[in-house]
């Protein structure tokens, strides 16, 4: 008889499981990476929104209410996610319109295997205004 019998069921079973979690890493990387990428598209398009040709930039109350389309543009593009951003526009200058987006990236993994999980978002999108010559 062979003894040797079942021993490949015992290194299967590890070389599985290594397979898993760096799948698991892997996967949790890349939903760390898809959201800063949407997030600083989501602020690019808010910022453009706000620095177009369309708003009156010499007028503080056209400027106000660009920003809160503009906002609203950028909640939709995030989703659900959204909900969870912060947005600052403290950056703006007369020339230039400033949006920084701040958001802790989603995970899908538990809080227990996550660990500290992935670096908060922090995206600065600087568009220059639009005026008419």
């Amino acid at each position: 008889m062979n003894e040797d019998r079942g021993g490949g069921l015992i290194g299967t079973s590890a070389g599985l499981l290594v397979l898993l979690a760096l799948l698991l890493f892997a996967v949790q990387s890349l939903f760390a990476l898809f959201a800063r990428s949407a997030v600083t598209d989501a602020a690019y398009e808010g910022a453009r929104q706000v620095a177009g040709d369309r708003v009156a930039h010499d007028d503080p109350v056209a400027i106000s209410l660009a920003r809160q389309q503009a906002e609203r543009t950028v909640r939709s593009h995030l989703g659900r996610f959204g909900s969870t951003i912060t947005l600052d526009w403290s950056g703006s200058s007369a020339d230039t319109v400033a949006l920084t987006v701040h958001a802790q990236p989603p995970g899908f993994l538990w809080d227990s295997l996550r660990g500290a999980g992935p670096d908060p978002i922090s995206s600065t999108v600087r568009v220059r205004v639009e005026r008419l010559r």
